[in-house]
């Protein structure tokens, strides 16, 4: 139930197709998929769609095409792809935590059968690989608590090294990092100021 009292649980079973294949985010994939069947594409030979959401340079780099302004699927090219990843920076530097939706029609069998993994240690699927559309790109911010950076700041003085453990864009956790007071410029230019899990 949300604050209005609305229950998403029961809006999901009411709108979801019936048939319906779902890979879920982990922080190993960044990415969810949900594979909808009898999408009412067959006419032109599609059987599926998949629609994906997830961590917004990891689904774009799943995308030959987007939509533009008018609604119109169009060819990626690499400098829109360039402005698209410009924006990605630009939000995760105002800390906000970016994600991106896509979707790709399939052909009947493509995909393998079974939406055969084809990575296992990753968890990728064969839907998930390529030829999808980028719908949009979004920024979330996650408001910090008010007591976060004064709790930070009192470690701080007591002589605590403070650090922080994120599955965030290295951006985003740099910005977040500052405004929680865990990172200072002269820190944040440092090479070695943030280390990613490889």
């Amino acid at each position: 139930m949300n604050k209005i009292g609305e229950d998403v649980n029961k809006h999901r079973a009411k709108h979801m197709p019936e048939n319906y294949v779902r890979f879920q985010f982990t922080s190993k994939r960044k990415r969810m998929s949900t594979v909808i069947h009898n999408c009412g594409k067959t006419e032109h030979g599609y059987d599926r769609r998949v629609h994906m959401k997830g961590a917004a340079e990891i689904v774009l780099d799943e995308c030959s095409f987007y939509l533009n302004d008018q609604g119109q699927k169009t060819p990626l090219t690499d400098s829109v792809k360039q402005n698209f990843l410009k924006t990605i920076t630009v939000y995760a530097s105002q800390s906000l935590r970016t994600i991106s939706f896509a979707y790709r029609d399939l052909r009947a069998g493509e995909g393998g059968p079974e939406h055969n993994l084809i990575n296992e240690g990753d968890y990728l699927y064969e839907v998930e690989k390529g030829g999808y559309t980028l719908v949009g790109i979004i920024g979330i911010k996650d408001v910090i608590r008010p007591e976060v950076p004064l709790a930070v700041e009192r470690c701080q003085k007591a002589g605590i090294m403070v650090r922080m453990v994120t599955g965030d864009n290295l951006i985003t956790a740099k910005a977040i990092a500052r405004e929680c007071g865990i990172l200072n410029d002269d820190l944040a230019n440092l090479p070695d100021s943030v280390m990613e899990g490889p």
